[in-house]
Formats: structure tokens, sequence, C-alpha cells
């Protein structure tokens, strides 16, 4: 924590980031967005019967999937300009000169990129307190969701910083950041499902069983998507279902995608390195 505290780099990418009137516009914004879309989703609930105990389910699947929504289109964005804009502005040059190692210098930037991203998931918070109007929602479950939100702005932002440091231009590399998200949020699920019914198509009797070839692939895929595993923890199934798994669903999703966090971290740190084996830092 010293460290963190003493970094000049993050100190002075924290003063930055949220000194700014864009931060605090962003962040109105934001929520303004979510709030007004929960409260009007209540009040379409509401015109026809009175809400009873346990009637705020679709609610809290409709916030938790606007939310995810919104992280996925936030941040990649902020941590997908944060190496290459230095490179950009003839800074990272500079940068690397300093006492600072690559790794040092990729973790600060996303580090203080992924901070304003937190601040979101927090501010919006107060927002599920409607949701427990009602009851019917475990504060176990909420608390499953808020681990799952950070795990995706982890991935998120360790994929950004990834292309950032790979491509020069800030504007290829949020789209190639925002293409490998794409791949892995909407690209794996598509998949996941169209495997699925043709399997079941092909095997209809041994799909009854469990006991067809590729099925533990097949689970192994579902388990990898954010957006199935997301309504698995909601309570909602999409696509093929299976009686058990492996693996509980979100620790095994944790357990991969932090871990290709760590690689992408690890590999942009490699890459940014002024002296590689038989490379040469441009």
């Amino acid at each position: 924590m010293k460290d963190i505290f003493t970094n000049p780099l993050i100190v002075k990418e924290m003063r930055e980031r949220f000194r700014t009137r864009k931060t605090v516009w962003i962040l109105a914004l934001y929520l303004l967005v979510m709030g007004s879309l929960l409260l009007g989703f209540m009040y379409v609930l509401q015109l026809n019967e009175l809400p009873m105990p346990g009637d705020n389910r679709e609610l809290f699947v409709m916030t938790a999937v606007l939310q995810y929504a919104l992280l996925c289109f936030i941040a990649p964005a902020l941590a997908a300009g944060t190496i290459s804009g230095e490179r950009e502005r003839q800074t990272l040059h500079v940068l690397m000169t300093t006492q600072l190692t690559p790794a040092q210098i990729v973790w600060s930037k996303l580090l203080t990129s992924l901070a304003f991203v937190f601040l979101l998931v927090v501010a919006s918070l107060p927002l599920y307190s409607f949701v427990f109007l009602y009851g019917g929602i475990s504060p176990k479950q909420l608390l499953l969701l808020m681990v799952f939100f950070a795990v995706n702005i982890l991935f998120f932002g360790a994929l950004g910083v990834f292309c950032s440091t790979w491509i020069k231009r800030t504007g290829v590399s949020t789209i190639t950041a925002y293409g490998l998200a794409f791949f892995f949020v909407v690209g794996t699920g598509l998949l996941y499902v169209f495997l699925g019914l043709l399997l079941e198509e092909l095997y209809p009797q041994q799909w009854l069983n469990d006991s067809v070839w590729g099925l533990t692939g097949l689970q192994i895929l579902g388990e990898l998507n954010p957006v199935l595993v997301m309504f698995e923890l909601l309570g909602e199934n999409l696509g093929p279902t299976f009686d058990e798994y492996f693996m509980t669903p979100w620790i095994f999703f944790t357990c991969c995608y932090v871990l290709l966090s760590v690689l992408l971290i690890w590999w942009s740190a490699f890459l940014l390195k002024p002296v590689r084996p038989g490379l040469r830092w441009k």
C-alpha cells in the first residue's frame, strides 16, 4: 500500500482523472441513466397490479444486465488509451527513463483507469436498495454479483491495457479492445447456444442422459461466457442446461478470467520493455 500511495504515476493519474469536470459529468450521467430506467421499470410494473413480496426478480435482473452492459462499454474504452496515449503525446520515452519498471507502469495505468469504473459500481449500490423493497433477493446474491462485476472490470481493463500496449494508435486499440470484448461476451455465448442446439438435434437420446461426447467441452465454454454466468448467478438459465457441473460456474469463471487478466498484464509489461530478445522498442 505504501508503494501505491508513493507512486508518482498513480498520484498524477488519479489527480488528473478525478479532478476534472468530465469525471463528474460521466458519473452523473451514469447514475441518471441507471436510475431513470430503474424507476421507469418499477413504474411500469406497478401500473397493472400492486407489487407483492418476491416480485422484484425481474427488476433485479434488469438492473444487473443494464449495469453490466454499461461496464462493458466503459471499462475497455478507459483502459485502451493508457499506453498508446502516452506514445501519441511522445511522453512514453520520458516515462521509460524514470525508475518505474514496465510492470509498475502497466499496473499504475491499469489501477488508475479502473479506479473510476469501480467508483461507478460503488456509486450505483444505493440503486439496488429499490430491489430490496419487496424482498426476494438475498444479500449473498448481490455480493456475488458485485464480485462478478469486479472480475469483469479487471479483465476488460487488462484487455484494454494490452491492446493499448500492443497497438500504437488509441483509436485502433480501442476498436480492437471492443472487438475482443465482444467476442468474449457475445461470441462465446452464441457459439455455446449453437453447439448445444446442434448436439441436441444430432444426439437427442444421449443428450437426455448427459452422455454425448463434447458435453464437457460445451460446459466449459458456457462457464467461460460472462452473460451465461451472470444469469446463472441471477437464477436464470439461457441456452442448454445441465443437471450438474464439474465446478460451480461462477467459481470456474472467476479463476479463469483472473488468470487470463494476470497473463494479459504480464504480456503488456513484456511488450513495454525497452530491450527484448530479438525485438527493438519503438
